[in-house]
């Protein structure tokens, strides 16, 4: 008799084994708060105090039946164990213990030699002998906890995607090949390493195949993903583990290659406001040094350059930069190494309207199942599309000469969305000269983000442009006719070259009903090329242009793992100094030590620009504008033990006279006065005598305020004051509120599970009030489009949605802010208005109209008369914004929101004190 496969057997069973009624495997995990302070180990008349959370919760593994009983029940905690234990104390602000060295419970001891315990929220304690087996034990720690979410991360940074989940992710599948490197050359930055390098790789390859090897199709601890797709996971290799390393470190320590929507603003602001005047406006939006722009590195501490200044002056280099790049056409804007190809198939088969199901061995679904089936994958498409590190954190440290004990504190909050599972995963090794506990991206060998009995550290994206954009003069079809040069070559310092191609196949699986079912058995066929700058990610042969992305840490991501491992094993502050000098990323770090040191560094492979290049805009590629050097360690950025005895970070800009980014919204934005960093800065300023209890409260305080507040308060303050008498009764209500407010825009009163739960009055009325003087001065921005593609995603569609756009900080300045203060409140700004934006109004009659309109809009909206009484003003509450927190794979897994917090998506709390 024929059978069907495995694999389709239990896509049958898929419908009844989710309407299984089982026992929950965990309930809510609303515990009481572990005491934070509980010390445990000596650190000469201190000790070390740590506490730590990872919402909502350590694990990623949903099973069949975890996923049938979770999709019973709704209850998130039901999926499985620890899914969703530290959701709830996360956002009752409460932690768990983090202390290092206990050895909770029973050993899993997966081979002889490594010994794994595990904590009450599941976090993995690992001890062993030698590097291998330390990260032998890591490997199978992530395995067990995040197995799903390493195979789909390595299938992003392979550009073998489309082998699991069909052909919609081909696009997708070649972007990464054109991006990034073949077998040969993961493997020669892998036998770069060091050989304890070497050694972590290898045994985190052990460990991961050595869980895998004991499942099957029939394993209760399976993955519910590979039963939705068929799929079974496949063993991990060495370049497995350097293309996850090589996507994680570009996706969150690289920036740049954005240059044409710079191009596309530029061009419309010229066309509504004429040539002269649509380049100041884009002078005024898209600066590249505010003097008195918010920094790390305290101005008193030094100054960095990371651009030569040309004789001519930084505006000529604009002008002329900016002449040329309006020239260029679209068409090297997009292409196949930006993931904008089209997918190679109809309904799942390459060139066929409709699939046999016979072929496939399933029963033929019906319509409906057809479509559930389809939406499933697009979803897992869609979110694995989205898995990229890249949000915003913050990390700040106070030396011991200001706290109660001479120890140094230490926060550190990545901040990368809530997510089912997280992104980020929290472990704890000992062993080998090891001892760290804190959070890494599962699958890569190292504590990431976190802290030794003598050093702690955070990281936060540092939004550097270290990314180019060049384009390149290619020969075009018609000089190729003319016998002038050949096909795939460019010109490049006075000579033709040959650029170096090869070709990729990508294979896909079919999707005959919507799902993918059996191999990989459809592939599709791509040349990619490269030129002395990097990879061509878009060309146009009948312009004889391209467009190549120019990594400046191009074969040497892989330097990471020696910088990063090498935190763990630091014990005073020169030692890890010198261990942040060996990385190639571009994430700013910041240190406490338990002798009393703090620090800031901006470190990572940053290049020496051409004096006439501007980072705003792509750069010509014949050569003449070519990177020009590196800069050196011990020119970047930093700062070690600053006179004012704290410091913090809050991807804002690291220091005076470093060059911005490209400026675009809420990534490499231009730094202004004002920035959500300052929120931490001022419960700084001044303070004394801090202790481990104090930084709880500094942190709380920073993730429930609007930042905004902080210099919008001034400029409304003096405006009261001058016009005061010139207001009805219910203005003057208003503008008492917000002067009087302690700018909580949290509550006061939430209610963790209620979505319609509100913000006090004065919150809702400053918002409105924020949101008025964008609209006064910024509204016709509206009008131009950056991106017609990205109408689905506002902040990349227009101008204006870019210049107000904030990211996923919704109280935060965003540039739109600091230039309404620059024309408002000009001695806040180094930088002078070009342009007149009041257009020859009174700036009082403007902030008047500005209120009038909060208060009027707000009237409409809760449906007061208008304009309100001042009783009226109490109706005027918001709802609190809300967090998805969503299934981060778009398979299985609960979702759920929850109050919005500016905090961190993973944290911990460190200090050095006495007992």
């Amino acid at each position: 008799m024929n059978r069907p496969s495995k694999p389709a057997r239990l896509l049958r069973l898929l419908p009844v084994l989710l309407l299984l009624t089982l026992p929950a495997c965990s309930g809510e995990g609303g515990r009481p708060a572990v005491d934070p302070g509980n010390p445990q180990v000596p650190a000469g008349d201190l000790v070390i105090k740590a506490a730590t959370s990872l919402p909502p919760g350590q694990s990623g593994l949903v099973t069949v039946a975890g996923l049938a009983q979770g999709q019973l029940t709704g209850a998130p905690g039901d999926y499985g164990e620890h899914v969703d234990d530290q959701r709830l104390p996360y956002w009752s602000f409460e932690f768990k213990d983090g202390t290092l060295g206990k050895k909770p419970g029973q050993a899993t001891v997966p081979k002889d030699g490594v010994e794994i315990y595990y904590d009450d929220f599941g976090v993995p304690i690992i001890y062993a002998e030698t590097v291998r087996d330390v990260y032998f034990g890591m490997g199978y720690a992530a395995a067990q906890q995040r197995l799903f979410l390493m195979d789909a991360a390595r299938r992003l940074a392979r550009g073998t995607l489309a082998a699991l989940a069909g052909c919609g992710s081909v696009p997708d599948d070649i972007a990464a090949r054109v991006q990034t490197y073949t077998e040969a050359e993961y493997m020669a930055q892998f036998e770069r390493l060091s050989p304890a390098a070497k050694e972590s790789v290898l045994g985190l390859v052990d460990g991961a195949n050595a869980y895998i090897s004991e499942l099957s199709l029939d394993a209760p601890n399976l993955p519910a993903e590979y039963v939705v797709l068929t799929s079974m996971p496949e063993p991990f290799s060495v370049a497995d583990v350097a293309a996850e390393g090589v996507l994680i470190t570009r996706s969150v320590a690289a920036e740049g290659g954005n240059e044409f929507s710079n191009i596309k603003m530029l061009q419309g602001l010229q066309a509504q406001y004429g040539d002269e005047e649509g380049l100041q406006r884009f002078l005024d939006l898209v600066w590249d040094d505010d003097p008195k722009a918010v920094t790390t590195v305290p101005a008193s501490e030094g100054t960095f350059s990371n651009q030569d200044t040309p004789s001519g002056g930084r505006e000529a280099v604009f002008r002329n930069v900016a002449a040329w790049a309006a020239t260029l056409p679209d068409t090297v804007w997009k292409g196949v190494g930006t993931g904008d190809s089209a997918v190679p198939c109809t309904n799942g088969l390459p060139g066929l309207p409709v699939a046999s199901a016979a072929k496939s061995g399933m029963r033929k679904l019906s319509a409906a199942e057809a479509a559930a089936a389809q939406q499933r994958v697009d979803d897992v498409l869609k979110s694995l599309r989205e898995f990229r590190i890249h949000h915003g954190s913050f990390a700040f440290a106070v030396a011991g000469k200001l706290t109660r004990d001479g120890g140094a504190l230490l926060v550190s909050e990545p901040q990368l969305g809530y997510s089912y599972p997280t992104q980020l995963w929290e472990v704890e090794i000992h062993g080998a000269g090891l001892h760290a506990r804190g959070s890494t991206v599962p699958g890569l060998p190292a504590v990431g983000i976190g802290y030794t009995n003598d050093v702690a550290w955070g990281l936060t994206t540092g939004y550097s442009k270290t990314v180019d954009s060049f384009i390149e003069t290619i020969c075009s079809n018609a000089q190729q006719t003319d016998a002038i040069c050949a096909a795939n070559q460019y010109f490049h310092q006075g000579v033709w070259k040959d650029m170096d191609c090869r070709s990729e196949s990508v294979a896909y699986r079919p999707a005959p009903q919507g799902l993918p079912v059996g191999p990989a058995i459809y592939s599709e066929d791509y040349e990619v090329c490269r030129t002395v700058h990097g990879p061509i990610v878009a060309r146009d042969d009948e312009a004889g242009l391209a467009r190549s992305l120019a990594y400046f840490m191009w074969d040497r991501e892989l330097d990471n793992i020696e910088g990063v491992q090498a935190w763990s094993r630091a014990t005073n502050a020169q030692e890890f100094i010198a261990a942040t000098s060996k990385v190639s990323w571009n994430e700013n770090v910041t240190y406490a030590t338990r002798e009393g040191d703090i620090g800031y560094i901006h470190p990572g492979y940053f290049p020496r620009r051409h004096p006439q290049a501007d980072q705003r805009f792509p750069t010509p590629g014949d050569g003449s504008r070519d990177w020009v050097g590196v800069v050196p360690f011990s020119q970047m950025p930093q700062v070690h033990n600053p006179a004012q005895g704290y410091l913090a970070n809050w991807n804002n800009k690291p220091a005076v006279g470093w060059f911005d980014g490209e400026g675009l919204g809420s990534t490499s934005r231009p730094g202004g006065h004002n920035q959500r960093v300052t929120s931490i800065l001022d419960q700084l300023a001044g303070a004394e005598n801090l202790t481990y209890a104090d930084l709880f409260t500094i942190e709380r305080t920073a993730g429930t305020h609007d930042h905004r507040l902080r210099d919008f308060r001034p400029l409304l303050s003096e405006w009261y004051a001058r016009q005061v008498d010139a207001l009805s009764e219910t203005e003057r209500a208003a503008m008492e509120m917000i002067l009087d407010w302690d700018g909580l825009a949290f509550g006061p009163n939430i209610d963790l599970e209620d979505e319609n739960a509100t913000d006090a009055p004065v919150a809702t009325i400053f918002g409105a009030l924020v949101q008025s003087f964008r609209e006064a001065l910024f509204a016709d921005l509206r009008g131009i489009i950056i991106d017609a593609d990205a109408e689905a995603d506002a902040q990349n569609h227009d101008a204006f949605h870019r210049m107000q756009g904030v990211g996923s900080h919704v109280f935060d300045h965003s540039v739109m802010d600091n230039l309404i203060l620059r024309v408002l409140y000009p001695e806040f700004s180094g930088l002078t208005a070009r342009v007149d934006y009041l257009d020859g109004q009174d700036p009082d009659a403007l902030i008047h109209a500005v209120l009038q309109d909060a208060l009027s809009t707000l009237a409409q909206t809760y449906g007061t008369g208008n304009p309100p009484s001042v009783a009226e003003l109490d109706q005027f509450r918001r709802v609190h914004p809300r967090s998805e927190i969503g299934n981060l794979t778009g398979v299985v897994g609960p979702s759920s929101t929850m109050p919005y917090l500016d905090r961190g998506s993973w944290i911990h709390v460190w200090a050095a004190e006495k007992p």
